[in-house]
């Protein structure tokens, strides 16, 4: 039994690597200072969880330590302990590098749609009884956490951009769902951005497959890198597989595909014009690995979705609430048009938790413009994560963006405690609310 010690264990990748450990039969603990969104699932899987940095949990028997790229490896306490004990290393990115070269790894990457894409693809494969070990961002609730383990032979994971991650990763089969610029705090323009994607794609084998979003130019000039077979889906009718309609009811949507001259029905239990493209490209990838056009559809019409991706969460004075991730404009765009298509003539409120001070000063216009979308907004203030404690933008300056456009649509609250007195006061029958932001307003739903 090897044992493994994880730093920052709480985060969506390392929690989902700590279980994908732990159903291997590895001795799994760790430290996480976070906000305990995984706290539980890592517990139910026998792993142990501390709640404070401190070198004397790094005893000598552990094989190996990984540390997530959220924390300075230079300046943190217990992985410069482990440096000193001279325990083998790796980062969260190089730990799952490791496991894509064991396995034959299908990659799921893009700016948007990386964890939905990741997990309907894990549920297409497994449909047609492949069994698949699956690392995805985020909790899926019939895995009771990210990760779902059967086998050693196929590796199916969310692999992200940032940092350059990619680098570390070794495809087989890629899913590129989009190229737009995103994490101006590591990526300095959208060329830099944009190329490390090309240079992904382009290590796929010949024998291998890309499956990517050909309604958009960016896409297509990364796909041109690769050496593989490259098959684009999309609303545009020059991809090769397109998608030709699609339909919404109160389970979901119907989706129909012309692929090879021949149309296929996909249901998804997921709305929205951008569920529908990640629906197909998971149900495009598994179809062409496996053959099996019908198996990967009911796969696909089986998933029910992840935490925190247009995530309901009940009723407050006759409002619906829903809790979504999205933290980028395009991502807030698409949420906000499906919002429209699900619930007609509704009052939709957006709660924003903007993340990053970089990436909010980046693209503040693009912000303004997406957030106007809504009826009404309000601005908590801005996230910087583990990654930035401060910055050159504040919540107001989104506030004022939003504003010029729709006056008096947006106002500034600071606090999530302070967004959840508001709620309780004006939240009422009609109204559709949902925050959006990668960091933890879903925490406003305890004040309720």
């Amino acid at each position: 039994m090897k044992k493994v010690y994880i730093v920052g264990i709480g985060g969506a990748g390392t929690s989902a690597l700590a279980v994908v450990y732990a159903k291997k039969g590895y001795d799994v603990s760790g430290v996480d200072t976070g906000d305990g969104f995984y706290h539980e699932m890592l517990v139910q899987n026998g792993i142990v969880v501390y709640d404070t940095f401190d070198v004397a949990h790094l005893t000598d028997h552990i094989d190996f330590v990984v540390y997530t790229t959220a924390l300075n490896g230079t300046d943190n306490v217990e992985i410069i302990a482990a440096k000193e004990k001279g325990i083998t290393i790796y980062s969260y990115p190089e730990a799952v590098g490791a496991l894509t070269a064991e396995m034959s790894t299908i990659a799921v990457c893009g700016t948007h749609g990386k964890t939905t894409t990741t997990a309907l693809t894990a549920f297409a494969m497994i449909a047609t009884d492949v069994k698949p070990t699956v690392i995805v961002g985020s909790q899926i609730s019939a895995w009771n956490g990210g990760a779902y383990v059967t086998g050693d032979d196929i590796l199916i994971i969310e692999a992200d951009e940032y940092q350059n991650k990619l680098a570390l990763y070794q495809p087989h089969d890629v899913i590129l769902t989009s190229v737009d610029y995103d994490h101006p705090d590591f990526f300095a323009d959208v060329e830099s951005y944009r190329d490390v994607f090309g240079v992904f794609v382009a290590r796929i084998p010949q024998d291998g497959i890309l499956v990517a979003c050909g309604d958009q130019g960016d896409v297509c000039a990364v796909a041109a890198h690769a050496d593989c077979r490259v098959v684009f889906y999309g609303e545009d009718v020059k991809n090769d597989c397109v998608i030709m309609r699609r339909s919404i009811d109160a389970h979901g949507q119907k989706i129909t595909v012309l692929f090879e001259e021949k149309e296929y029905e996909i249901m998804t239990q997921l709305y929205g014009a951008h569920n529908a493209a990640n629906a197909t490209a998971a149900w495009l990838l598994a179809f062409l690995l496996t053959g099996d056009a019908y198996r990967t559809a009911e796969g696909v019409a089986q998933f029910a979705g992840t935490a925190r991706r247009f995530e309901r969460r009940g009723e407050y004075n006759g409002a619906i609430l829903v809790d979504d991730y999205a933290h980028h404009p395009k991502e807030i765009v698409e949420t906000l048009r499906g919002t429209r298509e699900v619930f007609p003539g509704k009052k939709i409120i957006v709660a924003f938790h903007p993340h990053t001070f970089t990436r909010t000063e980046a693209l503040l216009s693009d912000f303004a413009a997406a957030l106007a979308f809504a009826d009404q907004v309000v601005v908590l203030d801005i996230y910087g994560s583990a990654r930035e404690k401060k910055g050159n933008i504040n919540a107001m300056r989104v506030v004022e963006a939003i504003n010029d456009l729709s006056p008096s649509k947006a106002q500034h609250l600071p606090t999530i405690v302070e967004l959840g007195a508001w709620m309780k006061k004006y939240l009422s029958d009609g109204d559709v609310f949902i925050t959006m932001g990668a960091g933890d307003i879903w925490k406003v739903y305890n004040e309720l």
